[in-house]
């Protein structure tokens, strides 16, 4: 069912972005309003980010380059009864990457026991398991690693869908 809705729906705009949209269960629960949840979160992070100016820093610089880089945008007001869904963010350091922030959009944060998770349906799997990854290890004489940045932002919602994966900012 996945496949084939991506398969369907994730298209090229007019500017050459690729447009996705949720993939939604159908049928679907519908959400229930986490604004008051999300922001709780957002006054955690603000607070937790106000002890530590550092980290606050590197936050900020986050998400202006999500900004800069159009991964996001200034959500439009919502019109009354309208449904969304607002994604709580962290931040965590990588041990090897102390000065760069990592932002993670929490799409399990449950409400009332819901998830944006829980409505949408699931990818395949795509992770290598371990046998074969040690069967090919020594099948090429390189090997090759890389550190893929911003790997998860490289498509635009579909328009219809923009009210789910919302973000507060405190």
């Amino acid at each position: 069912m996945f496949m084939k809705q991506m398969d369907n729906e994730f298209v090229r705009d007019s500017e050459g972005s690729w447009v996705a949209p949720l993939p939604f269960r159908v049928p679907r629960q519908p959400l229930p309003s986490n604004r008051q949840q999300a922001l709780h979160r957002a006054n955690m992070l603000d607070a937790s980010l106000n002890r530590n100016p550092v980290k606050r820093e590197h936050f900020l610089t986050f998400m202006s380059k999500i900004l800069d880089n159009n991964h996001a945008e200034l959500a439009p007001p919502l019109h009354e009864h309208e449904e969304c869904w607002y994604l709580p963010l962290f931040g965590v350091y990588h041990p090897k990457k102390p000065d760069q922030i990592r932002g993670v959009f929490d799409s399990s944060a449950k409400c009332n026991g819901v998830s944006l998770n829980s409505v949408l349906l699931t990818g395949p799997d795509l992770t290598n398991d371990l046998l074969g990854v040690l069967l090919r290890f020594r099948k090429e004489m390189v090997a090759v690693t890389a550190d893929v940045q911003h790997m998860f932002h490289c498509f635009v919602v579909r328009k219809d869908h923009r009210n789910y994966p919302e973000i507060f900012m405190a």
